[in-house]
Order: C-alpha cells, then sequence, then structure tokens
C-alpha cells in the first residue's frame, strides 16, 4: 500500500507556494486594476502568512492550505451572481399637466395616546412636499386633502436653504388640527390647476422605510391609470406631515 502521507512529506517544497501563487493569478483575471491589488495582496498576505504557520506542522497541511485557497478563487471565479443596480436615493416625477397627479397617504394615530401627546407641545403642524423650484402662481401646483384644496405652492412656501432656485427644496404649507382630524387617513394629492402654465412640475421621490400606510402609499396619476413606486423600487413621494414646537421645528413627522 502506498503510503501518502509519506509521498506529500517528500513533495517540493516550492509545490505549497506554487499553488498559492496560481490563486494569486487566477484572482487577477478580468479584474479592474483596483481589485487585482485587493486580491494579489489578500492571497499573498494572509494566505503567505497562513502557509509559513503551517511549515511547523508539516507540508500535508501547507498543501492542504494552499489547495482550499485555490480552490475557493476558482469557485469565486465560475460561480458569478449579477448584483441588482439598487435604486437612486432621491428621484423626481413630472407633473406636466393637470391630467397627472401625486398622490401620497398617511394613517393618522387619532384617538391614541401618541396622537395627544404630540400634541401637547406643539405649536402647530404642517405638510412638507419637495419638489424643484422656482414655483410660480401660475404653475398652479396645488396640494389637496382628502379633496380639499389646502393651498397653492410657491415660493412664498418654499422652506430652508438650496444651492441654486431650480434645485430641488422643501415646500412647507401649514395645516390645523382640525383639518387633520377629520379623517384618519389623509390622503395628499398635489394637482395642477385647469389653467397651470405648461411647465413640467418635478415632485421628488426617495426611499421608503416605514410607510404609515404601508408600501403603496405613494403613488402616480398617468392619466389613465395609477402606479406605486412602492412595491417596484421601495420608493415613495416625499410629501410628510410634521408637528411642529415651533414653525420648522419637528416634534415628529409622519409619512
Amino acid at each position: 500500500m502506498v503510503n501518502v502521507s509519506h509521498q506529500l512529506s517528500r513533495t517540493p517544497r516550492w509545490v505549497p507556494w506554487a499553488a498559492l501563487g496560481g490563486a494569486g493569478a487566477l484572482s487577477a483575471i478580468g479584474a479592474p486594476l483596483p481589485t487585482v491589488i485587493a486580491r494579489v495582496f489578500f492571497v499573498t498576505v494572509a494566505g503567505g502568512a497562513l502557509v509559513m504557520a503551517l511549515e511547523a506542522v508539516g507540508r500535508r497541511a501547507q498543501l492542504l492550505a494552499a489547495g482550499v485557497l485555490l480552490a475557493l478563487v476558482v469557485v469565486q471565479m465560475t460561480v458569478r451572481r449579477p448584483l441588482e443596480t439598487p435604486p437612486p436615493s432621491q428621484w423626481t416625477v413630472e407633473l406636466p399637466t393637470p391630467a397627472e397627479r401625486v398622490r401620497h397617504t398617511i394613517a393618522l394615530p387619532l384617538g391614541k395616546a401618541q396622537w395627544g401627546q404630540w400634541w401637547s407641545g406643539a405649536s402647530g403642524a404642517a405638510v412638507y412636499v419637495c419638489a424643484r423650484g422656482p414655483l410660480e402662481e401660475a404653475d398652479g401646483l396645488d396640494l389637496v386633502l382628502n379633496d380639499e384644496v389646502l393651498g397653492r405652492i410657491t415660493q412664498t412656501h418654499a422652506f430652508g436653504p438650496r444651492p441654486l432656485p431650480t434645485s430641488v427644496g422643501f415646500y412647507r404649507v401649514p395645516v390645523t388640527r382640525a383639518v387633520l382630524e377629520r379623517s384618519p387617513s389623509a390622503v395628499f394629492e398635489l394637482r395642477r390647476a385647469a389653467a397651470a402654465t405648461a411647465r413640467p412640475v418635478e415632485i421628488c421621490g426617495t426611499f421608503t422605510y416605514r410607510p404609515t400606510a404601508g408600501l403603496e402609499s405613494s403613488a402616480f396619476f398617468d392619466g389613465a391609470r395609477w402606479t406605486s413606486p412602492g412595491p417596484t423600487q421601495r420608493g415613495r413621494y416625499i410629501v410628510e406631515l410634521r408637528i411642529e414646537r415651533l414653525p420648522g421645528n419637528a416634534l415628529v413627522a409622519l409619512y
């Protein structure tokens, strides 16, 4: 019977290092230069240190370690899983005519203790809408709550700094507690007036994590049907209700 352990012990000393070098060379195939540098560094430093440390144990252990590392590199080269491109953190949707609408629903905790607690330290509330400026009266962008017009959004409602007049930013529209408490489901819509200018108005969207009314709380109407960015990209349109200590100083933000 062949003594395998004896044969391995007589294996030339350079063989584990050759396997290690092969692993480094394979890992560099087809990779961009920064990736090549990182992979070769890892194989050289980590793999080389492991092979050197196992020299005291024996040639068999060195060969096993180098072989496992080479096998892992081969598996990495052959089994490639495509990575999905993550959706952008911020995007916009256009309202070019009065036919299109943006809707966002917020579930209000009416009748719950937290609702009263928030209002006990509040001076008022406001709806914050993110849109691209500048917004003029003639653009006819109306904010609607449960089919009641809260107001027309213009530059007089602009809140916070923005690099350029054409940058996206928040617009703040006050709303009373009495109006909010008419329904536990606050359905906000952004609509263009019939006599609005032909210039498209852009409304911001972003990621959503815990929308109060569920993943499909936001929707866009293209003139024929409603679609939601929630299921497709876990997104929402940026329409928020903020209960405030003072104007601009939020106690809580709901979306």
